[in-house]
């Protein structure tokens, strides 16, 4: 069975000191919200997990918290910044393998849109809250891919 992990940055700062949107770092409580769902995350995922994280600064925070609960590797993967599309991220994130696990750090609504897709909801049915999961799982049934909702974890909850 296929999954695919969608995980939000973190609260970050409104403005970074250098203007740009990608070096918006993580706020205090930014930084508590992803150390609680590294932890939940490294409970909860399986050994052979694919990681994929935004450019971003909050991103690269938000991932180093699961970093420093575990030896996983991390792929920073420029098509997940704040400017790609959820076009591209599909065009590029391809789970063929049944036995993979993706997990991929990025932005909203990028995250909303590609979970929308999967699932074959409304556009812009999905909000990704800041430093959600959303774990969604994939399996063959009768030659057809299936997509569903495993669960949704929040750093509150």
């Amino acid at each position: 069975m296929a999954n695919l992990i969608f995980w939000r940055h973190a609260e970050a700062e409104i403005h970074s000191k250098s203007g740009a949107d990608c070096d918006r770092a993580l706020t205090k409580r930014g930084h508590k919200d992803a150390i609680k769902m590294a932890k939940w995350l490294s409970q909860h995922l399986p050994s052979n997990t694919f990681v994929l994280c935004s450019p971003a600064i909050r991103c690269l925070q938000t991932v180093a918290a699961l970093q420093a609960l575990s030896s996983i590797h991390v792929e920073v993967a420029d098509y997940l910044s704040v400017d790609s599309t959820p076009e591209i991220i599909a065009s590029k994130v391809n789970n063929n393998d049944i036995n993979q696990t993706i997990l991929i750090i990025g932005h909203q609504p990028n995250l909303g849109a590609l979970i929308t897709k999967l699932l074959g909801m409304n556009e812009d049915a999905c909000a990704v809250k800041k430093g959600a999961v959303w774990w969604l799982r994939q399996r063959m049934n009768e030659g057809v891919l299936q997509t569903y909702l495993y669960t949704v974890k929040h750093p509150n909850l």
